[in-house]
This record gives structure tokens, C-alpha cells and sequence, in this order.
């Protein structure tokens, strides 16, 4: 069995009590290895590590699609080798393994071959509205999740939240005219921040997301 399984945003707390033992009763625990250093998802779990059989996956955050297809197809192997060994494998994944994550490629390439289930986890947008106090929908209103904003591309009407928003940050900042907004940056992480686009402390993370009201 294959296991997809969310941890949620950074913060240990916030695993789900299904997802904690699936990864302890795997065989094998797969980590993305992005090539950027330290492993969030490791960080995460923390002791529930201990002792496990680790397969880290290539999993290159720069390049193309192109790029980022043949990284699938390589990790997807990687995984059908243990299944056909006998295996259970859990894959953790930051935030939920259904938005925006390696995960739904991978799914789509193995569930036709092999049995797979998929733990959702806490996703940053959630985990962000909670730690900030602030709805992201009420009554009729619209949500729009967006991965991030191209120079030039409008905000929608309605509520918005922006993930991987470190890059846009200045465009996000340009359009809102007034309206309500907080950004998250490493949610549940010792470097948390919480709060306007114009007083966060300097640097970029990819894990930032903006909420933006509709008013």
C-alpha cells in the first residue's frame, strides 16, 4: 500500500492521528528531496522518524514542467520498485497531498498499478485563516486559491488566497486598495510571522501565502 499522507503546514500538532500511524507503520517513509537543504516534512515529524527505512525522492522545485515530469516518472519507479517488493510505503507531504503538491503527479502515475490512499492533511490557507483569526469565506462569498500571481494578472473579486506568494508579494501589495489582507509566512515554524505585507521582516519563503478579503 501506498500512502499519501498531509502533516500540515509546519506546526506537529496539527497531524492527523491517521496520518501519524500510517507513517509509523510503514516499511518505508519517501521524502521529496528538493535540493534546497533541510526537509520540512522531516522537521515536522521529528521522532516519528526514528528508526524508519527512508527513500528520498528527487523532487527539483526549479526548471521546467518538462523537468519536473521526468522527476516524477524517476520517483514513481523508485516507489513501484518497493511496492512490487512487498513494501508499504507512506509518503508525507506538506499541507494537504491534493493542493499544489508532488503528490497528485505521483498519484496519477501509480494508482492504476498499485493500491494507494491519500490522508488529507491541514493546508497553510486553513492553518493560516485559523492562526489569523480571520474567515476565509462567510455567507455567498467566492474563494479563489491561486499559486501565486503573474505580473499583470488581476486579483479576483471575492476572497483570494495566494500560495507560493513570495514571489508576488509586491504585485499582491499593489492591488489592494484598502482591502483587508494578512500574510503567513512558515506557519507553525520558529520564524513564523503573521501579519500586513509591509511589516514583515525581510527575506522570502516559499512557504507564504496571503489571504486578501473581498472588502
Amino acid at each position: 500500500m501506498l500512502s499519501f499522507v498531509g502533516v500540515g503546514p509546519g506546526d506537529p500538532e496539527l497531524i492527523t492521528l491517521k496520518a501519524l500511524r500510517l507513517i509509523r507503520e510503514a516499511d518505508v517513509v519517501a521524502l521529496a528531496d528538493t535540493g534546497l537543504g533541510d526537509s520540512a516534512v522531516a522537521r515536522i515529524l521529528g521522532d516519528a522518524l526514528n528508526g524508519k527505512a527512508l527513500l528520498r525522492l528527487s523532487m527539483p522545485m526549479k526548471g521546467d514542467r518538462e523537468s519536473w515530469a521526468d522527476a516524477h516518472i524517476a520517483a514513481a519507479r523508485q516507489l513501484a520498485a518497493r511496492l512490487d517488493a512487498g513494501e508499504s510505503i507512506a509518503y508525507p507531504v506538506l499541507g494537504d497531498p491534493l493542493l499544489y503538491a508532488t503528490s497528485g503527479y505521483l498519484l496519477a502515475l501509480l494508482k492504476d498499478r498499485y493500491p494507494v490512499q491519500v490522508v488529507p492533511g491541514v493546508a497553510a490557507v486553513l492553518a493560516g485563516a485559523s492562526a489569523a483569526r480571520l474567515p476565509l469565506a462567510e455567507a455567498d462569498e467566492p474563494l479563489t486559491i491561486l499559486p501565486g500571481l503573474k505580473p499583470g494578472q488581476a486579483l479576483p473579486e471575492g476572497n483570494v488566497a495566494v500560495m507560493k506568494a513570495s514571489r508576488c508579494l509586491n504585485e499582491i501589495a499593489r492591488q489592494l486598495a484598502g482591502r483587508q489582507h494578512v500574510m503567513l509566512r512558515n506557519l507553525g515554524m520558529p520564524d513564523e510571522y503573521i501579519g500586513p505585507i509591509q511589516d514583515a521582516p525581510e527575506g522570502r519563503s516559499y512557504f507564504t501565502t496571503v489571504i486578501v478579503k473581498a472588502r
